[in-house]
């Protein structure tokens, strides 16, 4: 069972059919099913790289221009750019580029080398490379957002020097380093995210240079290293494809003449780099492998809680294959104390994004631990999957014991946390199951790890993920 430890919001499942209905099936060759992993990623890459190139600016050259495809792809229902840098209010003037806005390359064009006048003679040539042309990365942004970003690879920013509300620079890690990162908006995290997969595709032949080796590898597969792939499968999964993508895929596809296939496919993305690469990609979403549905976590245990409160935690859910709608049940809860939402999950979904389901806890008023099953069933699974839940409920006066100043995550590098709890009852603690009185980053594997603690009014754990 996949144990990556996954820090999401919940997700809408929204009607994937219904928004795909203007893709064109007949752009993908049959030749792609029954293929993953690097022989799908290269045959996607022949499919993509011919494509016609768009003059780059705000003069129209052969027909057409950056922002003539920009008021296609970029434009709101009000007439105003759809700008993914800022909040702040651009319409589109008559002719030309909007004021106080950039051309932005989501990409940033020196992680390939190229640069401003490579031969200038016209519209067309004032890049070397198609990937400093390319509409499917390619966005208007707001003029500062935009400087500030610089060439800076994508991340989760700690210590921001820029936050406009929607594009947020400064110091993170990456790779295990401190490093300068750009971090956009929840809500378009997903779009980065199938941007920069779209890229590794399209230009998988491209040598790599500059900031790219903080998230490229210079390899047609799997085109990135282990940070950049953590992170864009992360921010695929949480941020789902949304209808202003798919309006947008087809806008640049009617102009530049091909495709992002992970707007059209979003579970294409799973069959190269994710949870299904030992399995053919099928465009029906049926194949040849077993279906199966995996969760990112095997035991959910919400720790000590006190009476009248309540708990919630997440999990992520993934299918492949699946024909039928995955039913929930909570086994062996008398009381009716845990709940789960949704309680059917939709086959398609599951298939393409994934679902986060959220569990609650709600204790009554009877002290003491619980023990329950979270079951998921469906009729073309051949057998359920069941998920153990656990609590422990304390006495109303009594404060539930909570772990203080621990994090879900942190690098080899960072320094040790003191353990301690939000109570000053004795305790004793233990990181996989040896004695420690700190959790210490550097002393331990890249992976899981558990800490434990135990008193004499209940106990309780948290599970830890070390970094490289």
């Amino acid at each position: 069972m996949n144990k990556r430890y996954t820090m999401i919001i919940t997700a809408l499942c929204g009607m994937w059919f219904s928004l795909l209905a203007d893709m064109p099936r007949d752009y993908y060759p049959n030749t792609l099913e029954g293929t993953s992993g690097a022989e799908l990623k290269t045959g996607l890459h022949n499919l993509l790289k011919d494509h016609r190139r768009i003059a780059y600016g705000s003069s129209n050259y052969d027909g057409a221009c950056t922002w003539t495809v920009f008021r296609e792809s970029d434009r709101r229902s009000n007439d105003q750019v759809w700008d993914m840098y800022s909040n702040y209010s651009y319409s589109f003037p008559q002719y030309g580029a909007a004021k106080g806005m950039n051309i932005e390359h989501s990409v940033p064009k020196s992680w390939w080398g190229d640069a401003a006048d490579y031969d200038g003679t016209t519209p067309l040539t004032r890049f070397q490379y198609d990937g400093s042309y390319d509409l499917h990365h390619l966005t208007p942004a707001d003029a500062n957002a935009n400087q500030a970003k610089s060439n800076y690879p994508l991340g989760e920013v700690v210590t921001p020097s820029f936050d406009n509300g929607v594009s947020k620079v400064g110091t993170g890690y990456a790779n295990g380093k401190a490093t300068n990162l750009f971090e956009p908006a929840d809500e378009y995290k997903g779009d980065f995210a199938r941007m920069y997969l779209y890229f590794v595709t399209c230009y998988q032949d491209y040598s790599w240079k500059s900031s790219a080796t903080t998230m490229f590898a210079q390899n047609t597969y799997p085109t990135l290293n282990a940070y950049g792939l953590s992170l864009l499968l992360k921010w695929h999964r949480q941020d789902p494809v949304s209808e202003k993508e798919i309006n947008r895929n087809n806008a640049v596809y009617s102009f530049q003449g091909n495709r992002n296939p992970y707007i059209d496919y979003p579970n294409m993305v799973e069959y190269i780099w994710g949870d299904s690469i030992d399995y053919g990609f099928y465009f029906s979403g049926g194949g040849q492998s077993i279906p199966a549905i995996s969760c990112n976590d095997d035991h959910i245990d919400f720790g000590s809680t006190g009476e009248g409160t309540s708990k919630s935690r997440l999990l992520y859910l993934k299918g492949r294959n699946l024909t039928d709608p995955v039913n929930i049940q909570i086994l062996n809860d008398n009381s009716g104390e845990f709940t789960v939402s949704p309680s059917t999950l939709s086959a398609d979904v599951l298939n393409r994004t994934g679902i986060n389901l959220v569990v609650i806890f709600s204790p009554e008023a009877t002290t003491g631990e619980r023990h329950v099953t979270l079951r998921f069933s469906g009729d073309n699974l051949e057998s359920s999957t069941d998920i153990p839940l656990s609590a422990t409920v304390l006495p109303s006066q009594i404060t539930y014991l909570e772990i203080l100043d621990l994090k879900p995550s942190y690098k080899k590098s960072d320094s040790p946390v003191l353990l301690r709890l939000n109570s000053d009852v004795a305790v004793k603690w233990t990181v996989d199951g040896v004695t420690a009185t700190h959790f210490t980053p550097a002393n331990l594997s890249p992976g899981m790890h558990t800490v434990k603690f135990t008193t004499s009014v209940g106990s309780g754990k948290m599970r830890v993920q070390i970094v490289e």
